[in-house]
């Protein structure tokens, strides 16, 4: 998807930034609920009781809109992990420390991942995550959307995740593997419970999954665990 950078070329009204902000949440809503890549601007202007006209003046284009919604899609995506994320980041990453214990590391991220996995079953949360993985697909097929959308919502979960597993006393490579782990089986579950709507199984494999942390992070920290071995080895 191309960026477009635009100019209101012979529209010299003064645009009024909050009602700019208002469409922008009303845009992003409809998209939520219709979807984002098929996004036509007459229903969109009729859901928001505004004209075509109005939304061209404000956003220049129906792709600089489609970009916007994007943006605003990722930045929401990650205001709503900052708190686990920030709770990660304050453990101290590098090298193993002894005030970073397994089971404190473990205790972060399961009760993120428990509290991201009930947020995203709200009637909001589901349209917003249905959004997600619709533009986290396209991504893949979008090199520019690859850079700006694809790896920030990877790395800006995996990062502190591998940092905090490390600081706990796995090897880096180990450390990396568990959090791509935890991430993958994470949305994995949020997509298939997309897929199949609400259900007692995803739910409970959801369960499990974060039970499954201990054991991973445990296994992975323990230097003496049999087995256990840095797959970057």
């Amino acid at each position: 998807m191309k960026r477009v950078e635009y100019k209101l070329a012979g529209m010299g009204r003064h645009k009024d930034v909050e009602r700019r902000r208002a469409l922008l949440e009303g845009c992003c809503s409809y998209a939520e609920e219709h979807g984002l890549f098929g996004l036509t601007l007459r229903p969109l202007a009729d859901r928001l009781d505004t004209s075509t006209r109005n939304l061209l003046h404000h956003f220049g284009s129906r792709e600089s809109l489609i970009a916007e919604i994007v943006d605003r899609t990722l930045v929401t995506h990650l205001a709503a992990s900052r708190e686990l994320l920030l709770r990660i980041r304050d453990l101290p990453a590098g090298e193993s420390s002894p005030s970073v214990t397994a089971a404190h590391v473990t205790a972060v991220i399961s009760q993120g991942l428990e509290l991201a996995w009930a947020e995203a079953h709200t009637p909001d949360g589901r349209r917003r995550t249905a959004m997600f993985f619709e533009i986290y697909t396209a991504a893949t097929r979008d090199p520019e959307l690859q850079q700006t959308f694809l790896v920030p919502v990877v790395t800006e979960w995996l990062d502190p995740m591998a940092a905090a597993i490390e600081a706990a006393g796995a090897a880096p490579g180990a450390a990396r593997s568990v959090a791509s782990r935890i991430l993958a089986v994470h949305r994995g579950l949020l997509l298939e419970d997309l897929a199949l709507g609400c259900n007692v199984a995803t739910d409970a494999a959801h369960r499990d999954a974060v039970l499954a942390i201990r054991t991973e992070i445990s296994r992975a920290t323990s230097s003496d665990e049999e087995g256990v071995r840095d797959p970057a080895e």
